[in-house]
């Protein structure tokens, strides 16, 4: 199988098992072990190094090698906001208690919803990467604020966009160091949103008439939409 092809399903995989990297790192070695590439997957795709020569360009080579051995796990394309127990903002710290919905894709949104408990209360948070410039990475927001107070439709508690450090908005161009007419507009921003109220899905309904004042309330809100 081409290296290209097996990277490719490795990263869908890891993105599947642990949603909440922001990147994957593969190194493929090529030419009789005389060649180096790295491989970088995120939500926009995947991009690879030109082939490093091992034995003519050695310094890069063992520069590579301590990136990977001695990286931090920001460098590995870990989340630093989140950890296996708490998710940190400015303000509130939210208890992470257990992941809802992963998006089963390579590219794309990568959406990760999260159960989480803050102050007694249960919150949804919506992990999720959106396309496109600052003017359109927030329109879900926009949207939800508007149709605040509509029944059957979602509270937004609040947003914001992730950052890796101050001012450092986590977005996938930042590592790619030049724009291709190809890659042109497919760069995503981290956004994150705070919803609630917590609820089951359809399909765990409880009794009949549950099940039909649900289906009563979608109905009701696409009418008032």
């Amino acid at each position: 199988m081409p290296a290209g092809k097996t990277l490719d399903t490795k990263a869908y995989l890891v993105f599947r098992e642990q949603p909440w990297k922001r990147f994957v790192l593969f190194l493929s070695f090529t030419h009789q072990h005389s060649e180096l590439c790295v491989h970088l997957y995120d939500h926009s795709g995947g991009i690879v190094t030109p082939a490093i020569q091992i034995h003519d360009q050695p310094d890069n080579f063992k520069y590579v090698m301590a990136y990977i051995v001695f990286g931090s796990r920001h460098c590995m394309g870990f989340d630093l906001t989140i950890s296996i127990n708490t998710k940190t903002t400015k303000l509130n710290e939210y208890k992470l208690l257990k992941v809802l919905f992963s998006h089963q894709g390579l590219v794309g949104r990568g959406t990760v919803c999260y159960l989480v408990r803050r102050d007694g209360q249960e919150y949804i948070i919506k992990d999720h990467w959106v396309r496109g410039d600052k003017d359109v990475i927030l329109n879900e927001v926009n949207i939800l604020e508007a149709l605040k107070g509509v029944p059957g439709i979602p509270e937004l508690v609040e947003y914001w966009l992730v950052e890796m450090a101050p001012g450092e908005v986590d977005d996938t161009q930042m590592y790619r160091q030049k724009i291709y007419s190809s890659t042109a507009g497919i760069y995503r921003t981290h956004v994150r949103l705070v919803l609630k109220p917590k609820a089951r899905p359809l399909h765990e309904f409880r009794s009949r008439k549950e099940l039909v004042k649900a289906i009563r309330d979608i109905v009701l809100s696409e009418f008032l939409l």
